[in-house]
């Protein structure tokens, strides 16, 4: 249930209450059939009512036939005297049927006759049926009856096959069957209005998704049901206010870095006038040291307030120039994927450049002997793996290494562990691309990172 969107939880619980209903409709037809009696006393209510008609015709005065004839017919039967028999070709004779009649009425000989036909065949019998041996049991119901009167006409008794008595059915099908098809178009109107009201969350949500904290989206569209409308206030009040609140953070980290700066050159001027060089060498190695530290962490706050620049970037390239840099330092690093010719994104190369320097630097740094760098193309990714045959980073500790000041390297010193920022800029940078930056295990045992880009279509 949790991949169901708010448009499909809303139609399992209409299509649930349909589904109730429906069966619902069909246990009440079903019991209302299994209560309603037969309103006959016989088990063959149309032969038994065409041999009554036939032995009262019998007896009957002609003058009186007429008159017999409008009392009898009805929903279920129907009576008529004619001059000749009617065609049989298209029925079926029924000599179980024409036994009983005989019974009913104490008539002997030919006189008369029962058919059935082809539609009114009890399941699983076909006209072939009616040829067979003796039998004890009919092939279908009667359809038609022929007696031949005293005075030499005939008196037929058809059967009305339409008739329907015991439940209400419109159109020639049953109620239960309607109310499913009803429920159906029911459903179906829900969707396409419940469609349509959601369109306005689905905006919000992608404006939303949008937004980057430096400028507010335009002004989102006052649409739909009274709660998405003030949502969709709510959530243009709060972009403004975040708007706000980063360009006062803006201000603020451009004003701590011209302030730091000012008393760090002040501090290396006076640094420099000290008289001992082994203290002016401990001072000014101290302030480069902070300067450094400061400019980092300015770098790092000042991430988010940046605007990342959207042009061309060739990955392949990028990581080429930093592996060559490295190699020149004496590094043992390898470079595979260089010839990739698709591996190129939208961003900013020299914050990109930063990326591959940082993953690379802390590759460098912690690796035993041999560092290898490899680009490449997935999907509609790019890829920069960087791996190398260090210590690695424990599995508990992999999502927490990208936090700010957060270092594997338990120590203090600068020189060992560093800062803690460099993956956190890492992170922050190819998140501001639209990317990620994942930790996991290199095959040798070391760290293995991996970063992945939108590719440039």
């Amino acid at each position: 249930m949790t991949r169901v969107g708010l448009l499909g939880r809303i139609m399992l619980v209409l299509l649930g209450a349909l589904s109730l209903l429906v069966v619902a409709t069909f246990g009440i037809d079903r019991w209302q059939r299994g209560q309603e009696r037969w309103p006959y006393a016989s088990r063959f209510p149309r032969l038994d009512q065409a041999a009554g008609i036939m032995a009262l015709m019998n007896e009957a005065d002609p003058a009186q036939r007429p008159a017999i004839l409008r009392a009898v017919n009805g929903e279920a039967l129907r009576a008529e005297i004619v001059d000749a028999p009617p065609d049989e070709a298209a029925l079926i004779r029924e000599p179980v049927l024409e036994a009983r009649l005989h019974r009913l009425t104490g008539e002997a000989g030919d006189g008369i006759r029962a058919f059935t036909s082809t539609d009114m065949l009890y399941r699983g019998n076909g006209p072939a049926d009616a040829g067979t041996g003796n039998r004890r049991k009919s092939i279908g119901s009667l359809a038609l009856a022929t007696y031949r009167l005293p005075d030499g006409r005939t008196l037929v008794v058809s059967a009305i096959t339409g008739h329907r008595s015991l439940m209400p059915w419109l159109l020639g099908q049953p109620l239960s069957l309607w109310v499913a098809l009803l429920g159906l178009i029911v459903a179906s109107l829900v969707t396409v209005g419940a469609r349509h009201e959601l369109g306005p969350l689905r905006r919000l949500t992608e404006a939303v998704a949008r937004f980057d904290g430096r400028a507010a989206e335009p002004a989102l569209a006052q649409q739909g049901a009274p709660e998405i409308r003030r949502l969709a206030q709510a959530v243009q009040a709060m972009q403004e206010r975040i708007v706000g609140l980063m360009g006062e953070r803006s201000m603020l980290i451009g004003a701590i870095s011209h302030d730091l700066k000012t008393y760090l050159t002040r501090m290396r001027l006076r640094a420099e006038r000290v008289a001992k060089p082994e203290r002016r060498d401990r001072l000014l190695e101290d302030i480069d040291a902070m300067t450094a530290l400061i400019e980092t962490s300015l770098g790092f706050a000042r991430g988010t307030a940046a605007e990342v620049g959207r042009a061309p970037v060739d990955l392949a390239d990028i990581v080429a120039v930093e592996v060559a840099e490295h190699a020149a330092q004496g590094a043992r690093i390898s470079l595979s994927g260089e010839e990739v010719p698709d591996a190129t994104v939208a961003g900013d190369p020299i914050a990109l450049r930063r990326v591959v320097a940082n993953l690379i630097g802390n590759a460098v740094k912690f690796g035993r002997s041999s560092v290898a760098v490899a680009v490449r193309r997935v999907g509609a990714a790019c890829e920069i793996v960087v791996e190398d045959d260090g210590p690695g980073i424990p599995e508990d500790e992999r999502s927490a290494v990208f936090s700010p000041y957060y270092r594997v390297e338990r120590s203090r010193n600068r020189r060992t562990g560093g800062t803690g920022l460099g993956l956190a800029i890492a992170r922050q940078i190819a998140e501001a691309h639209g990317g990620t930056v994942v930790a996991e295990a290199a095959p040798s045992g070391g760290a293995r990172l991996v970063v992945s880009l939108p590719a440039l279509t």
